[in-house]
């Protein structure tokens, strides 16, 4: 039976003990069966089958571009409403002071029981009767 057919099975599979790894690839796991699949995947599938079956590693998820696209900055010179260039200049923004020097802890605590999120690893909060992401805005599936 091929590797990717286990992978299918068993990766993002949900129980205890769950949470953080040492793996620099694998970062969160949803138990020790879906790390260990998900590191069989890395180690002996192509990325194409791995895309297939969506396991990536850190560094391929994280990816800002296109490989062997660049990055272009905000041009500074820009059109007005009446078609006309200008040449943009740059703003001085200073931050407003902190009025207390402690930071809100119930605002974005996360709770104890919410569960990881299942796009980004993320802890959820409690949203109602369900859980959503606060990072990428995934949602446990009841909104």
């Amino acid at each position: 039976m091929p590797l990717s057919t286990y992978v299918r099975k068993y990766a993002n599979l949900k129980f205890e003990p769950s949470g953080m790894t040492d793996d620099p690839e694998l970062r969160i796991a949803t138990s020790l069966v879906d790390y260990i699949f998900r590191r069989l995947a890395l180690d002996y599938m192509s990325l194409t089958e791995r895309e297939e079956v969506g396991v990536l590693s850190t560094a391929e998820r994280t990816q800002p571009t296109l490989p062997g696209v660049v990055e272009q900055s905000t041009p500074t010179v820009g059109i007005e409403s009446s078609g006309t260039l200008f040449e943009a200049k740059p703003v001085e923004v200073t931050p407003k002071p902190i009025a207390s020097t402690e930071a809100p802890t119930l605002a974005r605590a996360p709770q104890q029981d919410a569960p990881m999120c299942y796009s980004c690893g993320d802890s959820m909060q409690r949203a109602g009767s369900c859980y959503v992401c606060s990072s990428c805005g995934a949602t446990s599936g009841c909104s």
